[in-house]
């Protein structure tokens, strides 16, 4: 998992400021309960004094029992909040494989600070797929944000002017005093640019903003799960740079509630395309259609349709004159911006009676749906790995078969192919007329006789040890990076190739690096000893007739010697290369095909010896079961919290 990263509380700029604030003490950033030092703090809160007099007020009763314990009312409505936060702790502890660590601790940062006035991030995502998303995401956040009766305040274009690259952190809240200006740590330390927003109606509710571009999220048929689209939602990565040599590391930044935000018609079809995605009040997307006439029933759309060009000339009428208020208002809900504020205002607003913010709630159930559905993954592959036939004893036996017939194979198959009338054909004497079928003739050799039944019940094996439960894999797809021109536009046609492979993949890549390196090497030297043999014998022609003519002494037979002798002494040299050519490729198929067969036998072989015994699968089956048993009882205390 990528690392996580720590940010400052909301409004955090030193030590004077956080006395004076005493009631945002709590507030964390988005990334605080990703650091360590969350996780150091004590699990448990102390316990408030009560201001009731009534508490110290001597009674009979109480001098009677001096030993009976005095129940204060709020620890009581905070219990099962704290105990829920154990659960999780003892969650991540037993099922850190199950459970998604930076949601985890993002529930954990809630469940720390007063009920009712948790920590609210939201996630305005604007799609890169090649339209104006950026900008519009810009447009968006600016339009939540923008208090009507100001004028057009710094932030403002601090937020048009950033490039979504990088991602930038809003935090809204009241504004921090001139004099602390010179001691923020945003400007200096902070990898990611930070900007503190003051709104009149949102100050106050410790709210977040994560404003980022990201990719096109993958579409129903592409992701096959609920679960994996959910956490690239709602889980997004950052790439903070590391130093100045333009290196950069991932760190997930998980958020309560996400807004993606598409542009045009291409945007739409990248919406409409993924697959289905939390409730609406978690999860919601909004794409900017200029001039599209938004009707009372949207609720066949899957996304919002907004026309932020009409808000933005509303804002600007309304802040140069505060007469044309009412122009104002007819283009505000014209553009259907409100739908936006409504679904960010809700849920997020600080409860004075102590109840817990619905988003964290549902941050919680959600992330234990995930880890229930995780763990019962698990069990479902254990109960089919106990269920298999094939005993591991059973699998080494077949693999040494395997690995016999293999060999076995190799000799026999490359035997034949190289006593072939086929290889017949590439004799140093017929490469005048044949050296333009080099390549196909051992291209049909190595696609007919180098370990095609090996390589099949390399397949098969791998399918039982996979219905045993060893895990192998996953391996690169040879198939993938096709080097060969014409056959890479074919699979472009047909489908596309998967990059990996279930299976060990080391005779067809070894078939693959023979024929892309070493035939067009063998067929470009025959074609070089060609034009050797033919320029050495016609230049010795040349010389014997010149001598021939040159001189009156010099007789026919002669200067034919002399031609002869060139002639003889190129094709000589011709059969020798030639020969030797194809003896080294022979031997070169010969040890790559032993390569490849030993190279399957070391990694089916690692994988039986790395294979669970009786008493791991136990032990792993305890661990399922407490991991279900506190998935259960933090699902009961999170219907008891309030």
């Amino acid at each position: 998992m990528p690392p996580r990263i720590s940010l400052q509380p909301i409004g955090r700029r030193s030590s004077i400021y956080l006395k004076s604030q005493a009631a945002e003490r709590n507030s964390v950033c988005f990334f605080c309960s990703l650091s360590g030092r969350s996780s150091a703090e004590p699990s448990r809160r102390p316990r408030r004094k009560s201001q009731n007099p009534r508490r110290f007020a001597s009674t009979a009763a109480a001098t009677a029992t001096p030993t009976t314990p005095t129940i204060n009312a709020e620890h009581i409505k905070l219990e099962p909040r704290r105990e829920l936060e154990e659960t999780l702790l003892e969650l991540e502890k037993h099922a850190p494989n199950y459970i998604n660590l930076s949601r985890l601790q993002l529930a954990l940062n809630g469940l720390r600070q007063q009920p009712g006035d948790e920590s609210i991030r939201v996630a305005v995502l604007g799609l890169s797929d090649g339209s104006d998303s950026s900008d519009v995401a810009k447009q968006v956040l600016r339009l939540l944000l923008a208090d009507p009766l100001k004028s057009e305040e710094e932030w403002e274009k601090e937020v048009a002017k950033h490039d979504l690259t990088q991602p930038m952190i809003i935090r809204v809240g009241a504004e921090v005093p001139k004099e602390l200006e010179s001691i923020s740590v945003a400007s200096k330390t902070s990898p990611l640019q930070e900007v503190n927003v003051s709104s009149a109606t949102l100050n106050g509710h410790k709210l977040e903003l994560l404003l980022m571009e990201t990719n096109p999220f993958l579409s129903a048929q592409e992701i096959g799960a609920l679960k994996g689209s959910e956490e690239s939602v709602l889980v997004p990565t950052v790439e903070v740079p590391l130093s100045d040599t333009g290196r950069h590391t991932p760190i997930t930044t998980p958020v309560h509630k996400a807004l993606i935000v598409a542009d045009g018609l291409l945007g739409a079809a990248s919406v409409v395309s993924m697959s289905p995605l939390e409730s609406q009040s978690v999860i919601t997307a909004a794409v900017n259609l200029p001039q599209y006439k938004v009707s009372a029933d949207t609720t066949p759309l899957p996304f919002t349709p907004i026309d932020t060009g009409v808000a933005s000339i509303g804002l600007s009428l309304v802040r140069k004159d505060i007469k044309n208020a009412i122009e104002f208002e007819h283009l505000w809900f014209q553009s259907n911006v409100p739908k936006l504020v409504e679904w960010l205002k809700a849920d997020i607003m600080a409860s004075p009676e102590g109840t817990t913010k619905p988003p964290v709630k549902e941050l919680i159930a959600s992330l234990l749906r995930n880890t229930s559905a995780a763990i019962q993954s698990e069990e479902a592959r254990q109960l089919g790995s106990s269920l298999s036939p094939t005993p591991p004893k059973s699998l080494q036996s077949s693999l040494d078969d395997w690995a016999e017939s293999a060999h076995a194979e190799l000799q026999e198959q490359l035997d034949i192919a190289f006593h072939s009338k086929r290889w017949r054909k590439l004799g140093w004497w017929k490469l005048f007329w044949r050296a333009d079928d080099v390549g196909m003739l051992t291209n049909d050799i190595l696609s007919q006789r180098f370990l095609l039944a090996s390589e099949r019940n390399a397949i098969f094996l791998a399918g039982r040890m996979k219905e045993a439960g060893i895990t192998l894999g996953p391996f690169p797809n040879p198939y993938a990076a096709d080097e060969n021109g014409a056959e890479s536009k074919q699979l472009e046609i047909q489908a596309p190739t998967p990059l990996t492979a279930p299976w060990p993949a080391s005779i067809p890549t070894t078939r693959r690096y023979l024929q892309t390196k070493t035939i067009p090497a063998l067929q470009a030297l025959s074609q070089k000893l060609i034009v050797q043999t033919l320029g050495t014998s016609g230049l010795t022609t040349a010389l014997g007739a010149l001598i021939y003519l040159s001189t009156i002494t010099t007789t026919l037979y002669e200067a034919g010697a002399v031609a002869a002798l060139g002639i003889v002494w190129s094709m000589r040299r011709m059969q020798k290369q030639w020969e030797t050519a194809r003896t080294f490729w022979e031997g070169e198929v010969r040890e790559e095909g032993r390569k490849a067969v030993r190279d399957v036998e070391g990694v089916v072989g690692d994988a039986l010896k790395q294979s669970r015994f009786p008493k791991d699968e136990a032990k792993e089956q305890d661990e399922l079961s407490r991991a279900k048993g506190l998935v259960r009882r933090a699902q009961e205390l999170l219907g008891k919290l309030k």
